[in-house]
């Protein structure tokens, strides 16, 4: 993406900004016009605050209000100066200059105060000049500044809010992501762990010569169901829940576990806490069968039945 500086970007509106009261200083007499010199001055920084000073993109608002109460004092200051020195060509910069000051305040995110003093300005043109005011040389273009300054902040705040949408979104892909990698990294040292005691196990069984001890035959069904669990149960088991099943394993119930993905859309952190509800309330099963399930496109995440033979209610049924 191409960047530039904004201090370099505002450099040639500057320039610009400071040719205009060029032509009233080589008036002759200018040093004794005291009143537009200090319009200058006001100009000058107002111009200089609005189009290089202040990081970012907005202006502060309290220098938007100083910029405001400069477009009301420099017409009149100026004003003031013609009427001492019974001369209207003095500050033939006021319009374009005062429209410069409010199109860059506009641009840089303060369109109300750059409306209103806008507003303003008209109002102090007829209130001075009546309708010959409203036709002043420069008015015409000095609108269609402030108007285009305007259009380019709406245009600029558009921009800004949709690309922070995108940066949200892409922030969003890039974690899901990364939670992806993590867990699939996650399986893949579970798997890596459990293929670890499942290969010498199977060498033990091909090197047997007789029939398989119960022992063995009991540590078989464990490791081929706990390589059944990482297939088929993916997030449902992390450290907590794998102890688990392992306890209840190891008290001989039947477990079966299957990830539908239905906890797919929450994060690592809730996917945890939903796990231990269901590690905590499985607590009371000494036997039989339970099923853990996590059905998509359900209201409830996880779901957990555990049944005893020969009984009609279930020992637990919860759904989380």
């Amino acid at each position: 993406m191409i960047s530039l500086n904004r201090a370099v970007i505002s450099l040639l509106p500057f320039v610009y900004a400071m040719y205009l009261p060029i032509q009233s200083i080589f008036v002759p007499g200018f040093s004794s016009r005291s009143y537009e010199i200090a319009a200058l001055a006001i100009y000058l920084y107002v111009s200089l605050a609005t189009l290089l000073f202040f990081r970012g993109l907005r202006l502060p608002i309290w220098q938007a209000w100083i910029n405001l109460l400069a477009t009301c004092l420099i017409p009149w200051l100026v004003i003031i100066q013609r009427n001492a020195s019974d001369d209207h060509s003095i500050g033939a910069w006021l319009v374009m200059g005062t429209a410069i000051v409010l199109a860059a305040t506009a641009v840089r995110q303060q369109a109300r105060i750059a409306l209103i003093g806008l507003g303003l300005l008209l109002v102090t043109l007829f209130y001075e000049y009546g309708l010959q005011g409203l036709t002043a040389a420069g008015l015409a273009g000095a609108l269609v500044f402030v108007l285009a300054g305007l259009a380019v902040s709406r245009g600029i705040a558009r921009a800004t809010k949709e690309t922070e949408k995108f940066r949200a979104i892409e922030l969003e892909s890039i974690s899901k992501i990364a939670e992806l990698e993590s867990a699939a990294k996650e399986r893949q040292q579970r798997l890596s762990q459990m293929l670890g005691t499942a290969v010498p196990l199977l060498s033990v069984i091909k090197d047997s010569k007789g029939p398989l001890d119960e022992e063995l035959k009991q540590s078989a069904r464990l490791v081929e169901a706990t390589l059944r669990d990482n297939l088929r149960g993916r997030d449902l088991l992390n450290p907590a829940m794998s102890k688990e099943v392992q306890r209840l394993r190891n008290l001989g119930c039947e477990v079966l576990i299957l990830d539908e993905g239905g906890t797919s859309l929450l994060s690592p952190t809730e996917r945890d806490q939903l796990l231990q509800k269901a590690v905590d309330a499985l607590q009371v099963v000494q036997g039989g069968r339970v099923t853990i399930r996590s059905p998509k496109a359900e209201e409830f995440k996880l779901t957990v039945v555990a049944t005893t033979p020969g009984q009609a209610q279930p020992v637990l049924s919860i759904r989380l």
